[in-house]
């Protein structure tokens, strides 16, 4: 355990570690008008699959072939779609998944978008979203942090038991 701890693989897993708990963070706020978003179909496959994490701007206006993340309506249930537009008409955007056969029966006004989608993470979503839920923030987040401040504990009583004994008998 004490080579492990003053190894440098202890320290690139505080690395990791920090850099997935920033992860999650950035990801569970909206910063730089950037969101995050778990698909949960694949309706826009092969292109998004499920699982997959995309990464959301909000811009100004969008244009056809964008493919856009916005607030929809469906069977009395509020949901988010990812679908590319098709085309504009008007004042409103016409949406299709890449994977289906039609196109979406309602319209999607500029008010319901969140934005377009930038950038694809295959997979990430599924960690994301099991970091979300009550046993993946034990699981990833609260029991590294207290094995890490463990270690760094008995780091800590290791060399002040090292200072005050040494030094009492030298």
């Amino acid at each position: 355990m004490k080579k492990f701890i003053r190894s440098k693989y202890y320290y690139l897993t505080v690395l990791i570690y920090l850099i997935f708990l920033f992860t999650i963070i950035v990801t569970s706020t909206g910063i730089m008008n950037i969101k995050f978003f778990t698909n949960i179909s694949n309706s826009m496959s092969p292109i998004i699959n499920t699982g997959s994490l995309t990464v959301v701007r909000r811009l100004q206006e969008y244009v056809p072939g964008d493919i856009i993340t916005y607030n929809a309506k469906i069977g009395g249930r509020e949901e988010i779609i990812t679908h590319r537009v098709l085309w504009i008409g008007g004042n409103v955007y016409v949406t299709k998944g890449d994977a289906n056969q039609a196109i979406d029966r309602e319209v999607v006004v500029p008010r319901l978008v969140i934005g377009k989608v930038i950038f694809i993470i295959p997979y990430i979503g599924y960690v994301i979203s099991f970091s979300k839920q009550l046993i993946g923030v034990w699981v990833m987040i609260i029991i590294p942090a207290l094995s890490v401040a463990a270690i760094e504990l008995y780091k800590i009583r290791d060399w002040t038991h090292k200072v005050i004994w040494d030094g009492f008998y030298s």
